[in-house]
């Protein structure tokens, strides 16, 4: 028993099998040719042997028309003769249906009823260069087609096209807290991906392959994302921004507030280390697994979410530097002062030594020299005088510079 069930199942198998569709139609034939053979038997040369012929004909006709309806019904097709041509083409593998793929679209005419679109397999599919087919049947992935002229099986059917190339993008905004509780707003940020490639290797590039792909970053692109609020697949190109925005927000909740707008001169600026991590492979691996590779990226703004707080550090910051620019002015006051009294040391030092000295030559004449005595001490004299100018010159300076200042305070 078991020898007959394994020859019926191989037989039914072949039987309806894409690879043997000569077979079906040799059966048909041949089931054809049996019917007339039988009324040749029975009923000789009449007019009643042509009923074994066009019965075999009329139940074979009735099946694919009642076949043609229920695919109509379930697709909702108008089109009975693309539908009955669909229906041949999977029977017998003879007229198949056509779509051509180009600019990641399917070129389709407004209006046009294509079979390879709405129902699938069997057809054929001219991809045009920089374009990749993402196929499926109802159970499971089936295959990834490049550019080319490819058929495809029955009960295959089109889940995604997509086109190769380097793609834009962009955040607007969003917002991120610090580790200190501070709402950041993330700004302006700009990139460009690819799908990757098998390897970096420029001699994969061809005209027919101008964009050389992975598979595995197709079917991850492809299957890999994850649903919205709404409950809807996005598109891959928003898994790789949410992949950019994810190591954009952990490094700046990993962060304080001061940290990120004023670093330490001695440690590299947060926005730098931010863009190293975008080299990191360990941090590569979340848009990896979008089925991206990251060409280039511009991190934007980073400013406090609220004007309040900018309004307060800047505020904060003015304090300091009036503070820094009033140590200064103090400094330049002491040195100033300071400078003036070492001047005014020196010159006593000098009238000093000039009164000294001319009390020594006075003291040296022992009156004897009556006219040189009287020199001197006119020496003395204006040595003196020239002290007592001085000190009321400057005396007066100090009156006026505190007038000034006080001045100055009053503004």
């Amino acid at each position: 028993m078991k020898p007959i069930k394994k020859v019926v199942t191989a037989f039914v198998e072949g039987f309806f099998s894409e690879k043997n569709p000569v077979l079906r139609f040799v059966f048909l034939f041949a089931g054809l040719l049996c019917s007339a053979g039988i009324g040749w038997i029975l009923e000789g040369a009449t007019p009643a042997f042509a009923i074994y012929i066009i019965l075999p004909l009329v139940v074979f006709g009735g099946v694919m028309i009642n076949g043609v309806l229920y695919v109509q019904d379930i697709y909702e097709l108008n089109d009975f003769r693309k539908v009955l041509n669909h229906l041949i083409s999977a029977m017998f593998s003879m007229g198949l249906p056509s779509l051509r793929i180009m600019d990641g679209q399917k070129d389709i005419a407004h209006g046009e009823i294509n079979i390879v679109d709405r129902i699938g397999g069997p057809g054929i599919l001219n991809i045009k260069p920089g374009n990749v087919v993402v196929l499926e049947t109802l159970k499971a992935p089936s295959r990834i087609l490049g550019s080319g002229e490819l058929k495809i099986n029955r009960g295959e059917l089109i889940k995604s096209v997509i086109k190769l190339g380097d793609y834009p993008g962009h955040i607007d905004e969003f917002n991120v807290a610090t580790r200190d509780g501070i709402d950041m707003k993330i700004s302006g940020v700009e990139y460009r991906f690819c799908i990757i490639s098998p390897r970096q290797d420029v001699s994969l590039r061809t005209m027919q392959n101008p964009y050389p792909f992975s598979k595995k970053a197709v079917y991850n692109l492809v299957y890999n994302r994850n649903a919205g609020a709404d409950g809807k697949i996005g598109e891959w190109s928003e898994a790789v921004k949410g992949a950019i925005r994810g190591i954009i927000s952990e490094h700046i909740a990993s962060h304080e507030l001061d940290q990120l707008l004023t670093p330490s001169a001695k440690e590299d600026h947060p926005i730098y280390q931010l863009h190293k991590k975008f080299d990191d492979p360990k941090y590569m691996e979340k848009i990896k697994s979008a089925g991206a590779k990251l060409l280039w990226i511009n991190i934007g703004n980073v400013s406090p979410a609220q004007k309040d707080i900018e309004d307060q550090r800047l505020k904060v910051w003015l304090a300091k530097q009036s503070g820094t620019e009033r140590l200064l002015k103090a400094q330049g006051e002491a040195e100033k002062v300071s400078s003036r009294e070492r001047g005014r040391a020196e010159s006593q030092t000098v009238l000093l030594r000039s009164i000294a000295q001319a009390l020594q030559e006075t003291d040296s004449g022992n009156g004897n020299d009556k006219a040189k005595t009287a020199k001197n001490l006119w020496n003395i004299v204006l040595a003196r005088t020239a002290q007592i100018l001085e000190s009321m010159g400057t005396a007066h300076e100090d009156r006026r510079d505190g007038i000034n200042k006080g001045k100055g305070a009053k503004a």
